[in-house]
């Protein structure tokens, strides 16, 4: 569904990603790993089409997406940003049903059916009953759990997310990558997430991203590229596994 074709990703001239070659599937769940400040956030932008690259290009569908008007590239690409700040009184209702807003004319208002989506997305992130809340007096999980509940609530084929756990508990962690998952393998999805738990994305993803810096990259399955020698050049620190997992020396 979306392939990077030759990207090159610079952020004042330090290449972060050097031709990085690619394909996300319908089907697949990605974790993009890497240490801080390495350009993970900076190059899902680049493949969401939020910047453009110094080099190469990103497919969607087989179209270049760059070219791709706004309101069809969101019909089909969805983001979720790191840290999704909005000042603008709402309710939470009124915030999950903008997850339709590439799917209603300029003159529309939802239907009916978008309110069922919404309130199934809310539903699934455990904030039903919240509808009327206004966004204001959400704790930060809670916040972050309902902009997950707009990613939903849009429903796109793609979903790029950047660190999709900040600000959760564990059970709410655990709860988000299960349903990520069941999404790629029972709907088709191609998600692709940034991630910091080595042992979340061993467990969760099938596929990995490794970004090392200074434009090197590697991909593969989680099963291949996963071991301590790798994990420990990534996050330039001793990795070992424990019982099958792994931890910081």
């Amino acid at each position: 569904m979306l392939q990077a074709c030759g990207l090159t990703v610079t952020v004042d001239g330090n290449t972060l990603c050097r031709e990085l070659d690619m394909q996300v599937r319908g089907g697949q769940c990605w974790a993009l790993l890497g240490r801080n400040g390495v350009g993970k956030t900076h190059l899902l932008h680049t493949l969401a089409g939020l910047r453009a690259p110094a080099e190469g290009y990103c497919l969607l569908d087989g179209e270049r997406l760059h070219r791709l008007p706004a309101r069809q590239r969101a019909r089909r690409l969805g983001v979720l940003l790191q840290d999704d700040v909005s000042s603008f009184p709402s309710t939470v209702l009124e915030t999950a049903l903008t997850g339709r807003h590439p799917f209603i004319g300029r003159w529309e208002v939802e239907s009916e059916a978008d309110f069922q989506r919404a309130r199934a997305a809310l539903r699934q992130m455990g904030l039903s009953g919240w509808e009327q809340r206004v966004v204001r007096s959400l704790s930060g999980g809670e916040r972050r759990r309902l902009d997950l509940a707009v990613l939903l609530t849009q429903d796109p084929p793609v979903m790029l997310l950047d660190e999709p756990l900040n600000h959760l508990d564990l059970a709410h962690q655990v709860r988000l990558l299960r349903l990520l998952r069941r999404l790629a393998r029972q709907q088709g999805k191609a998600i692709l997430m940034v991630l910091h738990d080595i042992n979340l994305a061993a467990r969760f993803c099938d596929r990995v991203l490794l970004l090392y810096g200074a434009g090197e990259w590697e991909q593969g399955t989680s099963h291949a590229l996963l071991d301590e020698a790798r994990l420990s050049r990534l996050y330039d620190t001793p990795i070992r596994r424990f019982d099958g997992l792994f931890a910081a020396q």
